[in-house]
């Protein structure tokens, strides 16, 4: 069994505790007191409350001068290729610290030594520029993704979801698992397509708030939960959760993942590995890895 801690979910009335991704690796538990909000993120702008944050971001050991990626939860198979890659062609040292893109703001904000931020959607980057926590002529959007509804046993990719999807089906046999649809990029996108298609009100007292994406994967997979709302990339390697359907790119705003050098001395290669994240070897590893190609707007900043 692949090393998931403990991680804290809610669902209307009760908290319960999950399993959730062990970012990098280390086995560290995210999971706060039952009773507290464990939602994990905050809106950009607003300090995250501390109870919602482990003590250190939860990451792999590494020595003191290897380049740090703050990275979402939800990049982690992704970038681990394209890590490898950069160590095979002699790059410098480097370790990705995943935890919920709010968090890892806050993190930089409070001086944490990171070298590069990989967020977990746009606004999220608008705030560490505001905050002056980037070097905003770094910034770059590295990939993007799509937005899809996973159900147990499921297999149709090529649905499209629409308002008369059947979702009051899924909700009569249990819970929707989905990110903290106020705080976290990932429910925030997920509200705004539900609720764009007028699928929110019948969806919202169903929900099972985790921590990412990924733990919204191990609910379905293990039948906890009756559906839920990823990226697409979070369900490849899923055991039983399968894509039930696709929102249309037309109900959210773009999904796409941008990242920059943090304004601080950086590590020396971190402006080389960022250049590498931009490369078109480092895009085909991501392609493969299940994510989009920038579309040509964003592209432009590559």
């Amino acid at each position: 069994m692949p090393p998931f801690p403990l991680l804290a979910a809610r669902r209307p009335g009760r908290r319960v505790l999950l399993l959730g991704l062990a970012a990098g690796g280390a086995g560290r538990a995210w999971a706060q007191h039952a009773g507290h909000d464990a939602a994990g993120g905050a809106q950009p702008g607003h300090p995250m409350p501390d109870h919602a944050m482990p003590d250190a971001p939860a990451g792999r050991q590494a020595r003191p001068d290897a380049i740090q990626v703050y990275a979402a939860a939800t990049f982690r198979h992704g970038l681990e290729a394209v890590l490898a890659a950069w160590h095979r062609r002699g790059g410098a040292a480097a370790v990705a610290v995943y935890g919920p893109t709010p968090y890892l703001v806050q993190q930089l904000a409070q001086g944490a030594p990171t070298d590069i931020l990989f967020s977990a959607n746009m606004p999220w980057m608008d705030e560490a520029a505001r905050r002056g926590l980037i070097r905003p002529e770094t910034r770059a959007v590295i990939m993007a993704n799509r937005l899809v509804l996973i159900a147990p046993g499921a297999d149709d990719a090529g649905r499209v979801i629409g308002p008369d999807f059947p979702i009051d089906a899924l909700v009569a046999r249990g819970r929707v698992a989905m990110c903290d649809p106020e705080r976290d990029p990932a429910g925030q996108v997920a509200k705004e397509s539900l609720r764009n298609l007028g699928l929110w009100e019948r969806v919202r007292g169903a929900l099972a708030v985790t921590e990412h994406t990924l733990g919204a994967v191990i609910l379905v997979d293990r039948d906890e939960a009756a559906a839920g709302i990823v990226f697409a990339t979070d369900v490849r390697g899923a055991r039983h959760a399968g894509i039930a359907g696709v929102f249309p790119e037309s109900a959210h705003a773009p999904i796409l993942y941008p990242a920059a050098l943090a304004n601080r001395p950086v590590r020396p290669g971190a402006a080389d590995l960022l250049a590498f994240l931009r490369s078109p070897e480092a895009l085909a590893i991501l392609v493969e890895a299940g994510y989009l190609p920038p579309p040509p707007a964003a592209a432009a900043t590559r």
